[in-house]
């Protein structure tokens, strides 16, 4: 599975790149620190398409609310799994991201224990989604 991970704050990708090797099955990942970088590498990315985006909300040069705007404009990322993964816990900022389509949403957790647990949940249901996928495909 490849995840882009799109967040500026450096403890939180300190954090994230603790999680990543904890989690049962391989996972590539690359992070970029804003919307802007996010579409340019979803823009360029290769053969090896991307599963999924952990995308914050609050980036500077362009926010995930741009970011989601910009991506599901484009034909072949409308379902491209995106989850939120912010501090923000205001429910219009939920109903925000809900209108562009997203797959989830989360709120970081001052908790590391907890907040590690609630992402290695959400990869997991991904991963397993994709493998469920993929099995029907076959």
């Amino acid at each position: 599975m490849k995840v882009l991970i799109i967040e500026d704050d450096m403890v939180t990708q300190m954090g994230m790149k603790k999680i990543f090797p904890l989690f049962k099955e391989s996972i590539q990942f690359d992070i970029v620190e804003n919307g802007k970088e996010g579409i340019l590498y979803l823009e360029n990315q290769g053969e090896d398409k991307v599963d999924i985006v952990i995308l914050d909300l609050h980036t500077p040069v362009m926010s995930g609310f741009d970011f989601l705007q910009k991506i599901r404009s484009y034909e072949q990322f409308t379902d491209l799994p995106v989850i939120v993964h912010t501090t923000s816990n205001r429910s219009h900022d939920l109903n925000r991201c809900r209108a562009f389509g997203i797959s989830g949403y989360f709120v970081k957790h001052i908790d590391y224990e907890v907040y590690k647990e609630n992402f290695l949940t959400i990869l997991n249901y991904w991963f397993s989604s994709k493998q469920r996928k993929s099995l029907l495909v076959n």
